[in-house]
């Protein structure tokens, strides 16, 4: 391909592929002379000879290929080597092309070397122009040679065409950073001066339209990463047949800084102004001796002072401990112009000169009216969350003991009714453990920690129920009259809870009445129409049921009448109540979608009204059971109950109503029974028990006898068993013995149902 013989020099330590390179090369028509080496001892020796191209394959022993070029690099700068490997990549033979290597041929692609070395040769015959021309170009400006090393500004040349810079003077390394070793013969864009690579771009194009550049200002970035201010001449020179860029840089840095810093601080200024003015907060700033000097528009707005009535005024605001030059804050009541009252909080400063002077103060101030409502309601829920708390932690025990009172009246109630005898005194007991159970579902529903049960009853019927138990609860002083409308009101509530808003409202009665007195409790229908109901609510349309409760008692002051429904609000005295029962009212009555409000009638007392929705019963109400019956018919129950005294209920309730019982205290005990009893119809189980819970215990009984029917009891409210990951349909302790009977024959005879 070429008359002249190539000097090639060969590293590698394969005779075969040494053999398969050269007759790859000779075979694509180049004259060569080849010379094999595979140590570092021939390689230093070889070098000492002139050659024209090395082939150099990567691994060779004791030959690292990086420290291999290096080497012929330091001898032989524009010497083209050309790497014949198998084992290069191609990100790795990116970086060695970056080290100075001339190109990469695959082992398996030799075919390829032959066009390699044709540009190999060809760049670097065309090296060796360029360094002719630079060593012509230096020859004959020598004589200009102390002038440009000494010029004040940085000058450079490179050239036009590839940006490869030839000369740069002592300024030039000055400003920018670098080392003369470090510039020359690399590009800028090389040695990351440019900011970007449309800025070389644009000055060429600029030199080609307008032949010169003058003064021009460009920012370069320094070797340090530092970014330079300065201002650019430059023009194309033509050396020889060469284009040159030659450019004059001046450095105006520090002047720049100056003025940007100076637009800085009038655009921070700026800002300040602007957001002092529109900061959220009051802001007002004095002189030393106080005079107000200005005030922002939100101190406009927060207290209805304009700033023409403030400037200029002296409000001596805590000066003696503002003089000593520390910073107050703290909140304080203010009142505005109009006369009405907030609370703000204010952090007042002292403004120093540069010598420590205090020339003025500022005060930022903010309305913080809203915040003290925001935390006064976070008090009070925290004070509900106690009360849940409270109630949640007692309401298992409570329930337990409730049950087996229950229970053991249902069970005397029974032996009774066999015996003839009255039932009176064991009846009351049984609503007096209702009455008392529902103090804990009171609190439990008013702390949102328990769901109310809702069931369709005549209020009507259940204050007549009530009115005996409520009579109890005052002393013979007082009358307690009831007063219903002739009409039913069904309601969908819960009847356990209504009831024990009668009482709570009742026994508040009772304490607000000295000596004689009386209380009525009436009921009427009222219809929503446009119009406010009785109880003030905002209920626009619909029929509601209205329960009163009024009293001839001292009544409640207009001062604290919008606080009576808060938690642990009470004017009794230390020790005579908690302030919860009101409250309680509240909650429950919220719970049930109705309204209650009080009012002080103009004949003196008090009188709370509550509206809840009237709601049509079911077609077909439910039957229920009287007590006593017998509803077994000899089925066998299994009862699970860790509480012995609960168990021995639950057990001889049952026997009572015509079933078998067998009980079991444990989870675990329930499985070993299951085990050795054949026949049970249906299991009864606490949902919290020692060991496993009901849920498990009730899989594991669901294994040993599938499709086995589960009623669950608990005394506990739903977020502790939520805490302990059970959901399944309870029934809550205390229940009455007659409703569980009834429970359980109607799941005996749903079960009945689905078998046939």
């Amino acid at each position: 391909m070429t008359g002249e013989t190539l000097n090639i020099l060969v590293i590698e330590d394969c005779a075969t592929d040494f053999k398969l390179i050269k007759l790859q090369v000779e075979g694509q028509g180049f004259a060569a002379t080849f010379t094999w080496i595979a140590d570092r001892d021939r390689l230093a020796e070889s070098l000492q000879e002139s050659w024209d191209l090395v082939l150099a394959d990567y691994n060779v022993p004791h030959m690292e290929f990086e420290e291999t070029l290096e080497t012929i690099r330091s001898r032989y700068p524009a010497l083209p080597v050309i790497l014949v490997s198998g084992s290069v990549g191609e990100e790795q033979a990116v970086e060695l092309l970056k080290r100075g290597m001339s190109d990469f041929v695959h082992k398996d692609n030799l075919p390829r070397l032959a066009p390699c070395i044709t540009r190999a040769l060809k760049e670097a015959q065309e090296h060796r122009g360029r360094v002719q021309a630079e060593e012509a170009l230096f020859s004959s400006e020598r004589k200009y040679r102390c002038m440009f090393d000494n010029a004040p500004v940085g000058v450079g040349i490179g050239e036009l065409a590839t940006g490869r810079l030839v000369e740069v003077n002592a300024a030039w390394l000055e400003i920018l950073g670098f080392k003369h070793e470090e510039v020359v013969g690399r590009t800028a864009v090389e040695l990351g001066i440019y900011l970007n690579n449309a800025q070389r771009l644009a000055i060429v194009q600029h030199l080609k339209e307008n032949g010169r550049m003058i003064n021009q200002p460009l920012r370069l970035r320094r070797k340090s990463g530092e970014i330079a201010d300065l201002l650019c001449s430059a023009e194309i020179v033509d050396i020889g047949s060469t284009p040159y860029m030659q450019f004059l840089l001046i450095d105006v840095t520090e002047e720049m800084n100056i003025k940007r810093a100076l637009a800085a601080s009038e655009e921070t200024l700026r800002k300040l102004y602007v957001a002092v003015n529109q900061s959220p907060t009051a802001i007002v700033i004095t002189d030393r001796y106080g005079t107000i000097d200005f005030v922002n528009p939100r101190f406009s707005e927060m207290t209805g002072y304009s700033a023409e009535e403030m400037v200029g005024k002296n409000p001596q605001l805590l000066w003696a401990q503002l003089c000593k030059g520390e910073v107050w804050q703290g909140d304080f009541c203010n009142t505005r112009k109009d006369g009405t009252v907030f609370w703000e909080h204010d952090i007042i400063s002292p403004i120093r000169n540069q010598a420590g002077e205090i020339t003025h103060y500022m005060a930022i101030k903010e309305d913080i009216s809203d915040k003290r409502t925001m935390e006064e309601q976070l008090r009070q829920a925290q004070k509900m969350e106690a009360v849940g708390q409270l109630a949640g932690g007692v309401a298992h025990d409570f329930n337990n003991i409730m049950q087996v009172i229950t229970g053991n009246a249902y069970l005397q109630s029974m032996e009774n009714q066999l015996r003839g005898m009255g039932t009176q005194h064991l009846d009351e007991i049984i609503r007096a453990v209702e009455h008392g159970s529902s103090l804990t579902k009171s609190l439990l529903v008013f702390s949102h920690k328990n769901a109310v049960e809702l069931t369709y009853f005549d209020l009507n019927e259940l204050l007549g129920q009530s009115h005996k138990l409520a009579s109890k609860l005052v002393t013979e002083e007082i009358v307690i009259a009831l007063e219903l409308c002739a009409e039913p009101l069904h309601i969908l509530a819960d009847a356990g809870l209504v009831q024990q808003i009668v009482f709570n409202l009742v026994t508040n009665a009772r304490d607000a009445i000295s000596g004689r007195g009386s209380v009525t409790i009436r009921t009427r229908q009222v219809e929503a129409g446009g119009a406010p109901l009785p109880c003030g609510c905002s209920a626009i349309s619909g029929s509601y049921a209205m329960l009163s409760v009024r009293d001839t008692g001292h009544g409640i002051p207009e001062e604290i009448r919008g606080r009576i429904f808060e938690p642990f609000f009470t004017t009794n005295e230390i020790g005579k109540g908690t302030g919860l029962g009101l409250a309680m009212i509240y909650g429950t009555v919220q719970r049930m979608n109705g309204f209650i409000a009080v009012q002080s009638p103009a004949e003196g007392g008090t009188e709370f009204v509550i509206c809840v929705p009237l709601t049509p019963p079911p077609a077909v109400a439910p039957h229920s059971e009287e007590q006593g019956a017998v509803t077994g018919s000899g089925e066998l129950i299994l009862v699970v109950e860790d509480e012995e005294a609960v168990r021995s209920a639950l057990t001889r309730t049952l026997v009572s109503a015509g079933y078998r019982a067998v009980a079991a205290g444990s989870g675990e005990e329930a499985l070993t029974l299951a085990k050795r009893s054949t026949g049970i119809a249906l299991a009864l189980i606490d949902m919290i028990l020692p060991g496993i819970n009901g849920i498990e215990c009730s899989q594991g009984l669901n294994s040993l006898h599938p499709s086995l029917p589960v009623i669950f009891l608990t005394g506990y409210d739903n977020d502790m068993l939520a805490e302990r990951g059970i959901s399944a349909n309870v029934l809550h302790k205390p229940i009455q013995s007659t409703r569980l009977v009834q429970r359980i024959k109607e799941v005996l005879e749903a079960r009945e149902e689905q078998g046939r």
